[in-house]
């Protein structure tokens, strides 16, 4: 994967940003693993230089273009990264072999940086809510990822790097859920409904306003986006806003009770929600593990493994799971 990971100097970035879109200002790397982000802060506003990994196909990134502009259009209360034209109208350039585009800048402060509360719980329940209903009706052939291992309804195909977690309580515990999401869980998901989802609300993605900290205020990263079961999209919110959180318990229903009174779930989803949040912690954890197997040096991939392993001992201990 190396020769498809982008390694652009800031100054050639700089170069592309002035020529292409006559953007100009201070270039400053941004940490990403796979693709190459730069944000570019000029006079007047601030941009994301992106460079995406040669993996990722033209189609699949005009997919998250489109669902930009969909809910910029939908949702003008809600913040979400907007495609910025080249200067000859175009959305995505070829440079190198390499898909490049530019994103407006989302203000605010990552909610891994943030100070949670049970206000800001509910509030994050009201934009994952706000979110679903805004993107409903949403369709794009590159939306279908079979084999994907970041979808959650293929969780069951992480299972084959399972042996590369190493630490022996946490991989007995997943092995454990893997047995009992085959057994107990997948039977319940048959008619289950389907939409495209965004599919990585995760601690990083998530923006809290930063003039007011008990509102989330905006989402990044559309890289995930999947046709995939409705609930996962909060299933998926719920596993990154209970990291390190002690009560849980406070926390889920304040997310769960926002995100409802916005968007509706079904009793059947609702019966499920807790298992595939769990889920959506083994994805983090095993592919994390797996690929810092694959490149050690890259401290990036293991961000929320430990915090991740203590939550599922949380939701085990505390019998949200298991049941």
């Amino acid at each position: 994967m190396i020769a498809e990971v982008p390694n652009f100097a800031p100054e050639t970035v700089a170069q592309y940003a002035r020529e292409l879109y006559g953007i100009e200002g201070q270039i400053t790397p941004l940490v990403s693993f796979e693709d190459q982000n730069a944000l570019i802060t000029g006079p007047q506003a601030r941009y994301v230089f992106k460079i995406a990994n040669r993996r990722w196909d033209r189609q699949l990134l005009e997919m998250q273009h489109q669902a930009m502009q969909l809910l910029a259009s939908n949702a003008p209360q809600l913040s979400f990264p907007v495609p910025v034209k080249t200067r000859s109208g175009d959305m995505l350039t070829q440079i190198d072999g390499f898909s490049v585009y530019v994103l407006s800048y989302v203000e605010g402060v990552v909610l891994s940086s943030g100070v949670k509360s049970a206000a800001l719980y509910r509030d994050a329940g009201r934009f994952l809510g706000q979110l679903s209903r805004s993107l409903q009706g949403f369709n794009h052939p590159s939306s279908e990822r079979p084999g994907y291992l970041w979808d959650l309804d293929n969780v069951i195909g992480c299972r084959a790097h399972l042996d590369d977690v190493v630490d022996n309580h946490n991989r007995d515990r997943i092995a454990r859920l893997f047995t009992h999401y085959e057994n107990c869980v997948v039977p319940q998901l048959c008619g289950l409904r389907k939409a495209v989802i965004h599919g990585d609300a995760n601690e990083h993605n998530l923006i809290i306003d930063g003039a007011n900290p008990k509102h989330m205020h905006g989402l990044i990263d559309f890289g995930d986006m999947v046709y995939s079961r409705q609930v996962n999209e909060l299933a998926i919110g719920l596993a990154y806003l209970l990291l390190d959180e002690a009560d849980i318990g406070m926390a889920a229903t304040a997310i769960i009770e926002g995100y409802c009174a916005e968007f509706e779930l079904h009793d059947n989803e609702l019966a499920v929600l807790y298992e595939l949040a769990a889920m959506r912690l083994v994805t983090s954890m095993v592919m994390s593990s797996h690929e810092a197997k694959k490149y050690p040096d890259n401290s990036y991939i293991l961000t929320t493994l430990a915090d991740g392993q203590k939550l599922l001992q949380q939701l085990e201990v505390e019998k949200f799971i298991f049941q």
